[in-house]
């Protein structure tokens, strides 16, 4: 859904996410992403908006008719709620219905216009703001044009390359890219003679694969997945790709995980490196203890057997949090 975003209707995003979080807002609704809206794009803003004070003015509105929670912390991954999810989904057929292959935040406005009993698209109507005369002006004056596309091939516009591994069995580069925090990580690879990428396996929009490692020997990369959801992301386990072959599959299941210490749940968040055989992957893991009324979590950095997915604790982490 995302990759057709421009910049500034990211950016849109993240600053939706923190007005939600100043609120103490669970989700991100339509009165944070029309704030985020606002706040981003000043010539979308003066367009609709031209008396003075009509900003502010909402800004008031929405913080009266509030209930303030005690505030969010920003590293945590707010949720869009089911208002703002259909709100995105208009936006990218109002982007289609223009012929414009970018979703700028001009659609993203159309998107709360048409989600007519939202409180973002009660606060627009009662500025006189109507769906179709916005829809004429944004399909005359676009407020914004696409980012620009990276030089290299098979790489979507508007990523940030995160992480560069390189594998010398296969004579591969794998990168890693990220864009923002509504939008899931992907891997890339590409033979050192080749210009053009490809991504790595056809993950759900709501699935990153992340940490990548990988070994001098073997044409092998393995890395982390995480799955985005209303409560937080949840570990999917972790999934190993032939370089070769192009195979997938997975190495690490949650299922199948195995301490022989009593515990509760383990989860690894974070992979730190693979061994030169390929057979023992080191990583971050999270342990779960069951205790007297309830349960605590210690992260370890493990060694995990990938045939036998064995998990041997190596030394506690008392300073890292995840």
């Amino acid at each position: 859904m995302f990759e057709r975003y421009t910049e500034k209707a990211r950016r849109t995003i993240f600053f939706g996410r923190y007005e939600a979080s100043q609120f103490g807002s669970p989700y991100i609704e339509s009165e944070h992403l029309l704030l985020g809206l606002l706040r981003e794009d000043k010539g979308l803003a003066n367009t609709f908006l031209r008396l003075h004070g009509a900003v502010e003015s909402i800004r008031k509105q929405v913080e009266e008719q509030t209930v303030f929670r005690e505030k969010v912390s920003t590293s945590v991954d707010l949720p869009l709620s089911n208002e703002c999810t259909r709100i995105l989904a208009y936006a990218t057929e109002e982007a289609d219905k223009l012929s414009q292959k970018f979703v700028g935040t001009g659609h993203l406005f159309l998107g709360v216009l048409r989600e007519q009993d939202c409180f973002a698209a009660k606060l627009l109507g009662e500025r006189g703001i109507a769906l179709e005369m916005a829809r004429e002006q944004i399909g005359r004056n676009p407020t914004e044009q696409f980012g620009r596309s990276p030089k290299s091939p098979g790489l979507p516009p508007g990523c940030t390359p995160n992480k560069l591994l390189y594998n010398n069995a296969a004579q591969m580069l794998i990168l890693e890219l990220r864009a923002s925090f509504v939008l899931p990580t992907r891997l890339f690879t590409r033979h050192i003679s080749k210009e053009a990428y490809e991504q790595i396996g056809s993950p759900a929009e709501d699935l990153s694969y992340e940490s990548p490692v990988t070994c001098e020997s073997f044409p092998v990369v393995v890395f982390n997945s995480l799955k985005r959801g209303k409560t937080g992301g949840d570990w999917e386990g972790v999934y190993s790709f032939n370089l070769n072959t192009r195979e997938l599959e997975v190495c690490v299941s949650p299922e199948k995980l195995r301490l022989s210490e009593a515990h509760g749940r383990l989860w690894i968040p974070e992979l730190v490196s693979l061994s030169d055989d390929a057979r023992a992957l080191y990583v971050n893991i999270g342990v779960e203890k069951i205790v007297s009324g309830g349960s605590i979590v210690h992260y370890h950095l493990a060694k995990v057997d990938l045939p036998d997915q064995q998990v041997t604790l190596l030394s506690q982490l008392l300073d890292t949090r995840f």
